[in-house]
């Protein structure tokens, strides 16, 4: 009896343990996830979040028309300011670069070399891996720790990023039968002074495909207005409703030569940029009539209908007259051929009696 009492206490004895341990390793891969998103700062992209960014993908491989073109987005214009406040993370609160800066570091997205002319390539020889020749190329102050770079909030340039280019597709959707516009690429610009330079020089730092970082710039809001302080947009919305101002610099074109190489003067660039853009309105509004087209396009059709309208009604009425016209015509003849034939019944009767 005490040897089956020694048994029982040692079996719920080691249940105990084994609950005690898996509740200590729950705690601890709680405790892990926390401090990985403290670290990091960054949304974490949920699984429903991934599925809905692939929804949300737009599919311009299938395109009839389709143009591409090159912005630069100024910070320091009040339109795009909220790209760059604020300038060092606030809570959950980050700028833009900021956030592509972690991301990079966390190995989340891959980013890729901005080639000499200014194209983008986003293949596997020209991925930047992000280490000390990245970090030491823009002397970003780091810390080697546990194999990882450790860079402190206040070193991150984002207060030098201040511009982007910015790639994007105006196109002809032909399942909607609408011209939409889609950011393709973006690339991040760091202003910086030289030694002996009073202008800064703009370095472009790398491109980055936009649908890897549209998933965690749809769950990083903004304050998109000076009026109103709430944050009432993601980054996703600035660039999907295009509420940002940019200049064109560049259009896709077989020698890929910028605006600035092709018109050198400043006075014909800026004619070719608003000629451009010209094209672009132009070519969404030629595809359908506006309200004030339809309205009169519908007062002419009403307009002839009652004229068709009243040519039939004439024209029935007009055949009308002439099918009576034709039938008075025939009772006539009818008549006359009866009167004449009555007398010479009259005149047979009357001989008749005179014999």
């Amino acid at each position: 009896m005490k040897r089956l009492f020694t048994y029982c206490s040692i079996a719920v004895l080691a249940c105990v343990g084994q609950a005690l341990s898996a509740q200590e390793t729950l705690r601890d891969r709680i405790a892990r996830r926390n401090a990985q998103q403290e670290n990091s700062a960054v949304p974490q992209l949920t699984v429903r979040a991934a599925n809905k960014n692939k929804e949300m993908t737009q599919d311009i491989s299938k395109a009839r028309w389709m143009r591409e073109v090159y912005r630069l987005v100024d910070l320091d214009k009040e339109r795009n300011a909220p790209l760059y406040f604020p300038i060092e993370p606030d809570g959950d609160r980050m700028n833009f670069f900021t956030m592509i800066f972690r991301l990079f570091s966390e190995g989340k997205i891959d980013v890729y070399e901005y080639l000499l002319d200014g194209r983008e390539s986003f293949s596997e020889k020209h991925k930047i891996a992000f280490g000390e020749d990245f970090l030491k190329r823009y002397n970003i102050l780091y810390k080697h720790e546990n194999n990882r770079f450790v860079i402190h909030d206040s070193d991150i340039p984002s207060a030098e990023v201040t511009s982007y280019y910015i790639k994007e597709a105006w196109y002809f959707d032909a399942s909607n039968s609408v011209v939409d516009v889609k950011t393709l690429a973006i690339c991040p610009i760091l202003y910086r002074q030289d030694d002996f330079g009073s202008v800064a020089t703009p370095y472009p730092l790398f491109w980055l495909p936009y649908e890897s970082v549209r998933p965690f710039a749809a769950r990083l809001p903004i304050m998109t207005s000076a009026l109103n302080n709430a944050t009432t947009g993601t980054v996703d919305d600035f660039f999907r409703r295009r509420m940002f101002e940019g200049d064109i610099y560049k259009v896709t074109n077989f020698k890929n030569q910028t605006l600035v190489q092709m018109f050198p003067n400043q006075d014909a660039r800026k004619k070719e940029q608003a000629r451009i853009e010209t094209q672009l309105t132009d070519f969404q509004k030629g595809l359908w009539a506006t309200c004030a087209e339809c309205d009169s396009l519908v007062a002419n059709l009403k307009v002839n209908e009652k004229a068709a309208e009243k040519v039939a009604k004439a024209s029935a009425n007009e055949k009308k007259r002439t099918n009576e016209s034709l039938d008075d015509k025939k009772a006539a003849s009818s008549s006359a051929n009866k009167t004449a034939a009555q007398p010479a019944k009259t005149v047979k009767r009357s001989m008749r009696n005179r014999r």
